[in-house]
């Protein structure tokens, strides 16, 4: 994958995100009012749905017409061994930054579950299954993905009684159940590759604001009668002062008022679930569509009708040659399949053929994505086509010369606009 379609990629998919996530931000009071914690929570899916469906092959676009493509003088593709460059291709500046800015905030990610784990000190097994910390901050937890547990404070029987240990339990063993720490993974995952946009930090808070309200509806909902021992337990708890991004802690740092609100209401009824959750489940189908079909769409061509003016390339560089096999003599040719829109700029490049098969190919997609075409006009208005471009790699030959020998490094079919249905 280019630099090109690296940016391409985290582009749409920040704004695809950045969607689901005021869709989201704007419902789920209502739905939580409505239709209880639980279907609150349920329509944060909203968002991986928007996020996959951007990352899907685009949508086909109704069939166009086919278009000449002429070479500029001097533009040809073959590559000839004596005009590469010896160096690796280095990565777009902007791709650098977003690699740096997803690093660090790995890091800071790593830290923060390092020093949470840390605080609590040694951890030794109970016999109720669950694991004992030396400390108290932010604890019962539930950590660990590949082998989740429960860890409670060093004085969890001292200070709590049977009844609210037993409820805690089941708080965070239900967030193992559910996939919960699992989904904060996710999340994590997602907010370092899409670290520059502020509105999917701002989410994060409150996908996990949701995530606990749901879980303590659901307890509550199995414990009707307990609804006072779990308050109380809510509000004994020392609230976390060090994030945990890989778990959930019962001591997150939630406004416990409504946590607290919320225990006064009465749980919602199966079947008003059962509807909520058939409503998420439409609203999130629909919202991944509507995603996945607002993406630029990829022209089909056919061979009927001449445009009104002829597509010219306007720049073609050629691609590197991979250090190191010109030295060992290693020639090959890329087919490229081209999809090109109305201003002129390539959209999607894929490998047709390669000789020999994935050597060449990378450079020569890279390249593609860089090229610069003065699309065709039909109807007075510039219209978007694909094309098929063989580039040949030959470590043997010599650069074409200045004047006259220029034209030997055209490749007379070099370009070739093709019909196809995609």
């Amino acid at each position: 994958m280019g630099s090109a379609e690296i940016l391409r990629a985290l582009l749409e998919s920040a704004i695809a995100t950045s969607a689901a996530v005021v869709v989201v931000l704007l419902l789920r009071g209502p739905v939580r009012r409505v239709l209880g914690p639980s279907i609150g929570y349920a329509i944060w899916a909203l968002v991986p749905a928007c996020l996959l469906a951007v990352l899907l092959p685009a949508p086909r676009l109704a069939p166009g017409h086919a278009a000449s493509v002429q070479f500029l003088p001097g533009t040809g593709l073959n590559l000839y061994a004596g005009s590469s460059s010896t160096g690796m291709p280095l990565l777009d500046p902007w791709v650098m930054a977003w690699l740096l800015g997803a690093g660090v905030l790995a890091c800071r990610f790593a830290y923060q579950q390092r020093a949470f784990r840390i605080g609590l000190g040694s951890l030794q097994r109970r016999d109720d299954g669950c694991y004992q910390a030396e400390g108290q901050v932010g604890l019962p937890a539930a950590m660990g993905l590949l082998r989740p547990r429960v860890v409670v404070p060093g004085d969890f029987d001292s200070r709590y009684s049977s009844e609210q240990r037993a409820l805690m339990r089941e708080h965070e063993r239900l967030h193992v159940r559910r996939g919960d720490l699992h989904a904060n993974a996710a999340v994590a995952v997602l907010r370092c590759l899409i670290w520059f946009n502020p509105l999917v930090h701002f989410a994060a808070r409150h996908f996990r604001h949701d995530q606990e309200l749901a879980c303590d509806a659901a307890v509550v909902a199995r414990h009707p009668h307990h609804r006072r021992a779990y308050g109380e337990a809510m509000l004994q708890t020392q609230l976390a002062s060090q994030p945990l991004p890989l778990g959930c802690h019962w001591g997150f740092s939630h406004p416990l008022k409504e946590r607290i609100e919320m225990l006064k209401h009465t749980p919602r009824s199966t079947k008003r679930t059962a509807v909520g959750s058939a409503l998420v489940g439409i609203l999130v189908a629909g919202a991944g569509m509507a995603a996945w079909a607002a993406q630029p769409g990829r022209q089909a061509t056919t061979a009927s009708t001449p445009p009104e003016s002829v597509a010219m390339a306007l720049a073609l560089d050629a691609p590197r040659y991979p250090a190191g096999l010109a030295q060992a003599g290693v020639s090959g040719k890329v087919v490229l399949l081209v999809d090109i829109d109305a201003t002129g700029t390539p959209t999607h490049v894929e490998v047709e053929t390669a000789e020999p098969e994935g050597v060449f190919d990378a450079a020569a997609v890279d390249a593609a994505y860089k090229w610069r075409f003065n699309p065709e006009v039909r109807n007075g208005k510039p219209v978007p086509f694909r094309t098929r471009v063989p580039i040949h790699f030959d470590a043997d030959g010599n650069p074409p010369e200045e004047g006259a020998a220029r034209e030997a490094g055209v490749d007379p079919v070099a370009l070739e606009t093709i019909s196809t249905q995609r």
